[in-house]
């Protein structure tokens, strides 16, 4: 079976239609397997000044890739979430809302070190990207570090080449231990923190001041259609879904390393505030647009329609140990 991943869209042309689409149907449309009319999907990407050819488009590009399964009625087409795995779906939410959640760590590592020659360029390259995919760092050449126990993870990484390495150019060791004076140095290059903390930075930048406005009206539920400091339900929905966008990108892009690691001055606690703050109070509003827009294809849909919340999340089990 493909990753994850794998169904979702690369950096090309027509990428961020797909991508609003992924992240509109993963907010209001969570774990839902009823199909929506194309033509309601098409309105919602209207909503971001998609074209309805460009929205059409995007529809088919995802469908293509699997994320969207087709299903015909008549001469009307709607698209339902294509079935993932559960554990596809918990590692996706946990991701986006409980990976900032603090998990006990005993300072152990696991080091991959691989050595493939020219003839296993393909493996190699495919290698690579993977364990990055996978929260690995690189600290040289073939050497690869993440803090834990990443042995399972590995294997399946190893499992998916086409041609496996032979014994002797793959190693794997489990519960290393990096020299106290030096792993932060190491965590920082191998992991580009500084280009991480940047990013957040530019986050913060952003959307710090919309959060300000927000907080300064008061507000936590849907807004007074007369209050003119608030976003109404279409801005709602915008504002709502380029937030959780740029957050779904930079939190697929953050190895997400112990406290210790990364240091006090790291960003990440003040760019989660931030984005709690938005997207939770605007939750409500949001909801509505949506189901405003789907009620006219499907009234019945539309009545199921939710959202979610980080504070929610706040409140599930606590996540597995690092």
């Amino acid at each position: 079976m493909r990753p994850a991943d794998d169904l979702l869209p690369r950096d090309q042309q027509g990428a961020r239609s797909q991508q609003l689409l992924i992240v509109l149907l993963g907010d209001y449309w969570h774990l839902r397997a009823e199909p929506i009319p194309s033509a309601a999907l098409v309105a919602l990407l209207e909503l971001f000044d998609v074209t309805p050819a460009g929205a059409r488009a995007a529809i088919q590009r995802l469908a293509k890739r699997g994320f969207l399964v087709s299903v015909k009625r008549g001469r009307t087409t709607a698209y339902s979430v294509s079935p993932m795995s559960q554990e596809s779906v918990d590692a996706h939410v946990e991701l986006l809302f409980r990976s900032h959640i603090p998990r006990p760590w005993d300072g152990s590592w696991t080091v991959v070190g691989y050595s493939l020659g020219e003839d296993q360029r393909g493996a190699r390259n495919t290698l690579r990207e993977r364990l990055r995919q996978s929260g690995f760092g690189n600290v040289h050449d073939g050497l690869w570090i993440r803090p834990g126990d990443r042995r399972s993870e590995v294997e399946s990484i190893v499992g998916e080449l086409a041609v496996r390495p032979s014994v002797g150019q793959l190693t794997v060791f489990v519960g290393a231990h990096l020299p106290d004076e030096s792993v932060t140095v190491i965590a920082r290059d191998a992991f580009g923190l500084d280009g991480i903390a940047a990013a957040y930075r530019d986050f913060l930048d952003r959307w710090e001041p919309v959060a300000a406005e927000i907080q300064a009206s008061g507000r936590t539920r849907r807004p007074d259609t007369r209050d003119e400091r608030m976003p109404h339900d279409g801005d709602a929905l915008r504002l709502r879904t380029s937030i959780m966008r740029e957050w779904r990108e930079l939190r697929h892009a953050d190895p997400m390393l112990p406290q210790s690691l990364v240091g006090d001055d790291f960003p990440f606690g003040q760019a989660l505030s931030v984005c709690s703050t938005i997207y939770d109070s605007t939750g409500p509003a949001a909801e509505a647009e949506f189901r405003r827009l789907l009620e006219p294809h499907s009234a019945e849909l539309a009545e199921r329609v939710s959202h979610h919340t980080f504070a929610a999340y706040a409140d599930a089990p606590a996540p597995r140990n690092t």
